[in-house]
C-alpha cells in the first residue's frame, strides 16, 4: 500500500487546542492514533500548533508541537513553555491571546481550527464564549465541547460563523459526540421537535444506579472522577447544572 501521507491531495489542518484536560489530552492521542488512516481515508493532516491551559501555561510553535511531550509535560505537572517558539514572542497569556498569535503569525498558509475544550461555566458561559468569538474573527473553524456557548450564546455565534464563512461545531457538548444535533439539522430538516427527554448526565445516572446496587455515593462519584467522565467540579453534575446547561443547548438549537 502506498504511503498514505504522500498524497497529493492531502489538506494539512493546523489546530489551536484551548484547553487540555482529559478531553484534550484524549484528542490529541486520538489524533496520533488515527494519522495515517486520516490521511489515506480522508485527505487529512492535522498537526497542533499552540496549546493553552489554565493551570500549566500555554505554547505556539507554527512548526507544529510536539503533542507527546506536550501530554507528558502535562500529567507530570510541568508547564508547556518549554514547548514554546520563542521567536514569535512570550507564551501566551490566555485563550484568546494563543488564538490572536496563530493568526497573526500563520496567515492564511493552512485552514485554521480552533478545539476548545474548557471548563463549563454555567453562569456566564465565559471565557469559552470569547475563545470561540475569537477564533472565528481570526478566521478559524471552531470546535468546541462546552456546553456554555451553545447554551448561553448559540443564536449569535450561529450568525457570526455564518458571517465569517466558518464552522461553529459542538457535538460533543452533549452527549458525548452521540450525533443528536447532526441528526436533527442534517438528517431531518422537515421535522419540528415538540420536546424531549432522556438521560442526560452520565455521573449522575451512574451514581444513581450505583446507590440502588448498595454502594455509597462518595464511591460511585469517586469512580466516575478516577474514569475522567465526571467534570472537574462534580457539583455541576450532581447538583443538576449540567444537565439544564445541556437541556438549554438542545433547546436552543434543536428548538430555535
Amino acid at each position: 500500500m502506498p504511503d498514505a501521507r504522500a498524497r497529493p491531495d492531502v489538506v494539512r489542518l493546523d489546530l489551536t487546542l484551548v484547553g487540555f484536560g482529559h478531553v484534550g489530552r484524549r484528542f490529541v492521542t486520538l489524533l496520533d492514533e488515527r494519522r495515517e488512516r486520516l490521511a489515506r481515508d480522508h485527505g487529512l493532516a492535522a498537526r497542533v500548533v499552540g496549546v493553552a491551559t489554565g493551570r500549566h501555561g500555554a505554547a505556539f510553535d507554527a512548526r507544529g508541537i510536539d503533542t507527546r511531550r506536550a501530554l507528558a509535560l502535562v500529567e507530570q505537572g510541568d508547564r508547556l513553555d518549554a514547548l514554546h517558539d520563542a521567536s514569535t514572542g512570550p507564551a501566551p497569556a490566555s485563550g484568546v491571546a494563543l488564538i490572536e498569535r496563530h493568526r497573526d503569525v500563520s496567515g492564511d498558509a493552512a485552514p485554521r481550527v480552533v478545539v476548545e475544550t474548557t471548563l463549563l461555566d454555567v453562569e456566564r458561559g465565559q471565557p469559552a464564549i470569547d475563545h470561540v468569538r475569537a477564533g472565528l474573527r481570526a478566521g478559524a473553524h471552531v470546535v468546541s465541547a462546552n456546553k456554555g456557548p451553545v447554551a448561553l450564546a448559540y443564536r449569535a455565534l450561529r450568525q457570526e460563523a455564518d458571517r465569517a464563512g466558518r464552522a461553529f461545531l459542538f457535538e460533543g457538548a452533549v452527549m458525548d459526540g452521540v450525533p443528536i444535533f447532526n441528526l436533527v439539522r442534517q438528517t431531518l430538516p422537515a421535522v419540528v421537535i415538540l420536546g424531549f427527554r432522556g438521560v442526560v448526565n452520565s455521573t449522575t445516572n451512574h451514581i444513581l444506579t450505583a446507590m440502588e446496587d448498595g454502594r455509597s455515593f462518595e464511591d460511585a462519584l469517586a469512580e466516575m472522577q478516577r474514569a475522567g467522565v465526571a467534570e472537574a467540579d462534580p457539583w455541576l453534575d450532581v447538583d443538576g447544572w449540567d444537565a439544564a446547561a445541556k437541556t438549554a443547548a438542545l433547546v436552543n438549537v434543536l428548538m430555535d
